[in-house]
């Protein structure tokens, strides 16, 4: 034990040596800083955001600042090895509905500009029956671009605020989903209705 000390003051002793282990210190410090304020860049594994992000493609990731939002394309925490890809759909206190491959945001249709034509959003189990997600207080319903192939909230459920760790930057002339003048129908029927327009002319959501 005496040996090893001496050894240390040594070597600590040595300026070449000092100086080397500041600048290793510096180095350890400077990376955890770079990702805590400015982000890193991430590699795509998987074909769950495909089209919009295909396997093999690098990814920015930046702290979150400001509220999360729908639309916004985020890395998470699914209790795996790796952070998950996902895009925020549900917001906290919203109820999400799944019905007939179209996606309601409390009973109104959600149009997703970003998703390729003719994309379908099902549950994973329940191909021909609806399902309901009802997001409490710092819940988050997520789901991957590529929905018939996408591990996401229909599986795990909904994510707290907690497990998303960045956001991904979204091009200049990204398109936000947005909710369509139509309603979720009434229990045993099938055919959507548009919104209720009161003499103001503001919709209701029925």
């Amino acid at each position: 034990m005496k040996q090893i000390c001496r050894l240390l003051q040594r070597i600590w002793g040595n300026l070449p040596c000092r100086m080397s282990i500041a600048a290793a210190f510096a180095v350890v410090l400077g990376v955890g800083a770079g990702r805590a304020f400015i982000g890193s860049v991430y590699v795509v594994e998987g074909t769950s955001m495909e089209p919009t992000y295909p396997e093999g493609t690098s990814l920015y990731g930046t702290p979150i600042s400001t509220p999360v939002e729908r639309g916004d394309v985020v890395l998470l925490d699914d209790h795996k090895k790796d952070y998950a890809v996902k895009r925020i759909i549900g917001l906290p206190g919203e109820t999400i509905q799944l019905w007939r491959g179209r996606v309601f945001i409390n009973r109104q249709m959600l149009v997703e500009p970003y998703l390729p034509k003719h994309t379908y959003t099902c549950p994973m189990e329940q191909m021909h029956r609806g399902a309901t997600f009802i997001l409490g207080e710092g819940e988050y319903f997520v789901l991957g671009d590529n929905r018939p192939n996408s591990a996401d909230s229909r599986t795990y459920g909904p994510v707290e605020r907690k497990q998303i760790k960045q956001r991904v930057p979204l091009p200049n002339d990204f398109v936000c989903a947005y909710c369509a003048p139509y309603t979720l129908p009434a229990y045993g029927r099938s055919l959507f209705r548009p919104a209720v327009t009161n003499r103001a002319g503001a919709k209701a959501i029925l």
